[in-house]
């Protein structure tokens, strides 16, 4: 039987040259398998009639598709009649042009087909070469006669690929292949008696796909489906009734950025990003479809019609009124993101509070050490270790101002040199320490332990690290009743509390373009320090006395300020989620 040509040859192969990623040259025949599928699907079910299997094995040389569902109805259309697929007939199918069997032009020189229906004894096979579309003429192009051969399947489709070009090879990632099957199928996946698996033989592993689980994620749902929607352009004003509902689902995720963004799906198959949508006009791509901290898809079934390229739609009155209605429910999703990005942000805040507390804890202990070295009697402290060139220990208490004589700190003369804080400095409480304060406040020796926060809740068992506890208030920071201005920054008990709506902490902290979320910046960093650094001297001169001035006292001052700065200086440009 002779089959001809119905388009000019040249075209075909320009045509598929769009196909750039061969992994999605192997798209185009599973999503063909799908199609195929559809025969055997049942919708109130949600369910095939029987298992469907679409596997795609890769070799050293070759690559086939094999699948055991309906098969080609019309084998020779499949062939000649490019551009005029029977597929745009049926509405769950997803091929319009039949431009798709010839994508295999753009990365190897062979196609073979073959395909069985149930009712017939034998199947189809014909052999396509990409040599024989450089012609002139479409009279010119000569396929091969239709074989007859047995087939393993009752009925199915086999596609064989071969004599790949050797940087169209090198590009088949399986890994990106199962990945994209997965997004791009996700609606289909979820059917029952359907798997897609990769056979890798090359690396012997096997991949089954699987549609992305949104369950696995915390966050609120936003879920509605679309019966109706309107048209109007001013001058025409209608309702567009929907025979199937189009379903919107998205889910703001809870302390969570995940690189997923909503969807647009058509007839199961994943067209693109809602944000990369040309067509679709929003204000809102980036703080809402491109935001992500949202995921999730909008179903349209077979509402819109793709461009050829299949990355967007085709301008008409359905698409005007489905963007209309989406940029109508942006308002609600935006209300919902600004309760769940208030939710996430407080978390993220209570983990950078542990890390300025854990900074704050190691450079009391220093400034503990340093404390006493400038104190003591001669500045005699040996910090080189004395004879044996040992380096003496330099936690709280166990230091030695001079080799092998302890400093007491239960005599009278030392209690307030060993301590000027009043409060332990170790993370750990006990640990190398002969009188560190124990949980019931006591020392090891039984004897209370002298508290600056003695009407603070941060003591005894309780008591944070460094003796402060750093946190981020929420609401409108207090005003100071001497100069009506709001405080920066408070120390209440034993914690140091700052504003984060103070103007001047708002304006330094840098939001993210994608998602607008919380980021920290150089000056938020110098910020942090300055004002945990004024609360921190605070209290230790408030237990030695107001000492006479001197130029000392600043540059202790800024000194501290810059150890605390480099200590959290790897969180510069560190998004608050990050943490």
């Amino acid at each position: 039987m002779s089959i001809t040509l119905n388009i000019s040859p040249r075209i075909i192969p320009n045509i598929a040259s769009l196909y750039n990623d061969t992994n999605r040259i192997f798209m185009e025949y599973i999503d063909n398998s799908i199609d195929s599928s559809e025969e055997f699907y049942k919708v109130s079910l949600d369910s095939y009639e029987k298992n469907i299997e679409i596997q795609l094995q890769i070799s050293n040389d070759k690559v086939t598709i094999k699948d055991n569902c309906y098969g080609i109805t019309n084998f020779i259309k499949v062939v000649e009649n490019v551009a005029n697929s029977d597929k745009k007939e049926q509405v769950w199918t997803n091929g319009q042009f039949g431009y798709g069997i010839y994508s295999f032009m753009a990365a190897c020189e062979n196609l073979v087909i073959t395909s069985k229906l149930k009712h017939e004894n034998l199947a189809n096979r014909i052999s396509i070469n990409r040599s024989q579309f450089d012609k002139d003429d479409q009279k010119d192009v000569i396929f091969d006669d239709i074989e007859q051969i047995p087939f393993s399947e009752e009925s199915g489709t086999l596609i064989e690929l071969s004599g790949f070009e050797k940087d169209m090879w090198k590009k088949i990632d399986i890994q990106e292949l199962v990945d994209e099957i997965n997004l791009h199928f996700e609606r289909l996946l979820i059917r029952k008696n359907l798997k897609i698996s990769i056979d890798d033989k090359i690396n012997n592993k096997q991949f089954i796909c699987k549609s992305f689980d949104y369950d696995e994620y915390e966050g609120d749902n936003f879920e509605t489906s679309i019966t109706e929607l309107n048209y109007d352009n001013g001058k025409v004003n209608r309702k567009i009734p929907l025979e199937t509902p189009i379903k919107v689902y998205l889910k703001i995720l809870k302390d969570k950025a995940l690189s997923k963004q909503p969807v647009f799906i058509s007839k199961g198959r994943r067209i693109d990003e809602i944000s990369k949508i040309n067509s679709f006009k929003s204000k809102n791509k980036s703080l809402i479809w491109r935001n992500q901290s949202i995921t999730g898809y909008v179903d349209l079934g077979d509402f819109l019609d793709p461009t050829i390229a299949r990355n967007d739609f085709r301008n008409n009155t359905n698409s005007k009124a489905l963007y209309s209605y989406l940029m109508e429910i942006e308002q609600l999703i935006l209300e919902d993101l600004k309760k769940i990005n208030k939710r996430s942000e407080s978390s993220h805040y209570r983990a950078l509070e542990d890390r300025l507390n854990s900074a704050l804890s190691k450079l009391a202990r220093i400034d503990n050490l340093n404390y006493r070295t400038q104190n003591l009697a001669g500045n005699e402290i040996n910090l080189k270790g004395g004879d044996n060139g040992n380096l003496i220990e330099q936690g709280f208490g166990t230091e030695h101002h001079r080799e092998g004589e302890p400093l007491n700190r239960n005599s009278d003369n030392n209690d307030s040199k060993d301590d000027p804080f009043g409060f332990g400095v170790s993370e750990n409480p006990g640990e190398g320490l002969s009188n560190n304060p124990q949980p019931d406040g006591k020392s090891k020796t039984g004897e209370e332990l002298d508290n600056p926060f003695e009407d603070s809740p941060f003591k005894g068992s309780e008591r944070k690290k460094s003796g402060f506890n750093i946190e981020f208030a929420e609401g409108e920071p207090i005003i100071n009743a001497s100069n009506n201005k709001p405080l920066r920054s408070q120390l209440i008990g034993g914690t140091i509390k700052i504003f984060r709506e103070h103007p001047d902490f708002i304006k330094r902290v840098k939001k993210s373009k994608l998602n607008n979320e919380p980021k920290i910046s150089q000056r938020l960093i110098t910020y942090l320090a300055g004002e945990i650094t004024v609360h921190y001297k605070d209290k230790i001169q408030t237990r030695q006395g107001q000492p006479e001035y001197n130029i000392n006292m600043f540059e202790d001052l800024v000194e501290f300020v810059y150890k605390f700065e480099d200590m959290i200086q790897d969180l510069e440009g560190t998004n608050l989620s990050e943490l």
